[in-house]
């Protein structure tokens, strides 16, 4: 499964189930955390409530993201470096943490045939401001979910990115054997 998760940006604005909602928000959680920690905080913000927190939530995106408007579920990650291990030489666990949980609930979306894709493309000042999360969470990524939707509605630059190949980097750049100067092979 993992092989075919693709950050698609093509999102039918067709509202989800609660249910299904909840069991992303489930997956979230079931992450590993340092000491069962579970640093990350996630707010969940619908599309169908059209309120003045899904309005904030999208003043905060770059212009590069406003594919993500059509987005029925948009969800804020946030974490803090104290709600975690906080180990030598500045590793803070709650960062890595925060990312598991985020990869738990992408897959359980791509389980339940829904898009979710992971943006860092927003202000967080605008979004701590707009969603009263409290000053000492740091909203690190946002992430869109949906249905899957029409590639053609999308403007060309996101429209390109969905019809084009996957592009990631050789395995011996990202990984190595017995030391960093012997490229895994």
């Amino acid at each position: 499964e993992l092989l075919g998760r693709r950050a698609r940006r093509a999102l039918s604005n067709e509202a989800l189930d609660r249910a299904v909602v909840s069991r992303l928000l489930k997956a979230a959680t079931l992450a590993p955390s340092c000491f069962n920690n579970q640093p990350w905080r996630i707010l969940a913000v619908e599309r169908s409530q059209e309120g003045p927190e899904y309005r904030s939530l999208a003043e905060s995106l770059t212009t590069a993201n406003a594919w993500a408007l059509e987005a029925p579920l948009l969800l804020v990650f946030a974490t803090a470096a104290h709600l975690d291990c906080r180990l030598d030489s500045g590793r803070d666990y709650a960062y890595f943490d925060l990312g598991q949980a985020a990869m738990a609930l992408q897959l359980q979306a791509q389980r339940e045939g829904l898009y979710a894709h992971p943006m860092a493309g927003f202000s967080p000042s605008k979004l701590k401001s707009a969603l009263k999360i409290p000053p000492e969470l740091v909203p690190l990524c946002l992430i869109a979910v949906g249905k899957p939707g029409d590639p053609e509605k999308l403007a060309e630059g996101p429209r390109k990115s969905e019809f084009s190949p996957r592009s990631r980097k050789a395995l011996g750049e990202v990984a190595f054997s017995g030391d960093f100067s012997t490229p895994w092979a």
